[in-house]
């Protein structure tokens, strides 16, 4: 897996019956491109459940604005798969779980000084389906967050997670494309530059000879000429860049084909910046034609990876 998306998408649910009635849980998340990670929680349970939830969504994504909307709601029977006999009876399993764990406590606590029997299965579910004793809430307050939230919301970042996983594949291989056709780029604009430097010559030779005509002279120094094209020629030589080219395109390539990490992205966008920079630079030194051409074409190559990296986690 050599990349990750930050764009992705996820949903969960979850249908019981409590001993209030049947409930849904509801469990969206969904993510796109920012600089640094962004969290933003929308539940109905307050605020220690939701700082449990962001440190859930830290665990699993690493950059980009996440948004994870929870609804709980009371619905129709109907909508409730009533195959589990824990749920056809209102009754939580995760709470016939505790009151089992806090029978076999009371029976640790007892030993030796009283004679405790052990609760059948059917006095369990008793307890179970009894309503919990406390103060009784206001219309205001938050509900309580099932057991099982954080499995639900596990679901929905699986799905989160695929959907970017797949979505990076889909990068890696835009980015790919498109380093092989800037790398193209690259070596026509290394084939023409002895031309170009042909090209310099020739026009310099033709501008001091007519400037040796205009000024009554026969002849054209011939070290005069060399000494012309030799400026000329340092002054636009892209040897450096072209170098500095090479090694950044192998640079996005390694980072492309290794594994996909936090902060992946903005190593790729760095790498995009500084070719940009070598390219600007080699456009301005290059005077022909065909050299321009291909700058201009290298240019648009490496926007469209700019593009393309913006979305890498």
């Amino acid at each position: 897996m050599p990349l990750r998306s930050m764009t992705g998408y996820g949903t969960a649910s979850r249908r019981w019956v409590a001993s209030d009635g049947p409930w849904s849980l509801d469990v969206e998340a969904r993510s796109v491109n920012a600089r640094f990670l962004e969290l933003k929680v929308r539940q109905p349970y307050g605020a220690a459940v939701e700082q449990k939830l962001r440190r859930q969504l830290e665990g699993r994504v690493g950059r980009g604005r996440v948004e994870l909307a929870i609804h709980q709601r009371a619905c129709n029977p109907e909508e409730v798969d009533l195959r589990d006999p824990l749920l056809a009876l209102g009754v939580e399993r995760g709470r016939v779980e505790q009151t089992i764990r806090a029978a076999a406590e009371v029976a640790r606590l007892a030993h030796g000084l009283l004679h405790v029997v052990q609760p059948s299965a059917l006095e369990i579910l008793r307890v179970c389906q009894a309503p919990s004793r406390g103060p009784t809430p206001s219309v205001e307050a938050p509900p309580k967050a099932p057991a099982f939230l954080a499995e639900v919301v596990d679901e929905a970042l699986d799905q989160l997670c695929t959907f970017r996983d797949r979505e990076g594949d889909a990068l890696a291989e835009a980015v790919g494309v498109l380093a092989a056709e800037l790398h193209e780029q690259v070596e026509r604009l290394e084939a023409c530059l002895p031309s170009e430097r042909d090209r310099l010559a020739e026009r310099v030779t033709t501008r001091l000879q007519e400037l040796a005509a205009r000024l009554g002279t026969e002849t054209v120094d011939p070290e005069r000429v060399a000494q012309e094209i030799a400026v000329l020629v340092v002054r636009g030589d892209v040897a450096e860049e072209l170098a500095r080219v090479g090694s950044h395109l192998a640079q996005l390539r390694d980072t492309v084909g290794g594994p996909a990490t936090a902060g992946q992205g903005k190593t790729l966008e760095f790498v995009a910046q500084e070719l940009l920079r070598e390219i600007t630079t080699m456009g301005s030194k290059v005077t022909s034609h065909e050299g321009s051409r291909i700058i201009i074409e290298s240019k648009g190559i490496l926007e469209r990876i700019r593009e393309q990296v913006h979305n890498v986690e």
